[in-house]
């Protein structure tokens, strides 16, 4: 794989001229596959915040059952 460090103008430049090569029903389709994949992160990020909130609630349920244990 080729080092592209530095490089991000290039690649930027690269992509500009490809996406004025697109016609507008490309465009679409592009951006559509893009806001796809901004869909899939934030349904990953709630995913992964949805189990951590699971597992303070079981953290939670267990110093509680400590704590009635101590109260012993």
């Amino acid at each position: 794989m080729h080092d592209l460090a530095g490089k991000g103008p290039i690649i930027q430049t690269m992509m500009t001229q490809t996406w004025e090569l697109l016609t507008e029903e490309q465009k679409k389709k592009v951006a559509v596959m893009r806001m796809d994949k901004a869909i899939k992160f934030l349904e990953m990020k709630i995913s992964d915040m949805e189990k951590m909130s699971e597992i303070k609630k079981e953290v939670i349920a267990n110093i509680q059952k400590v704590k009635e244990m101590l109260k012993q």
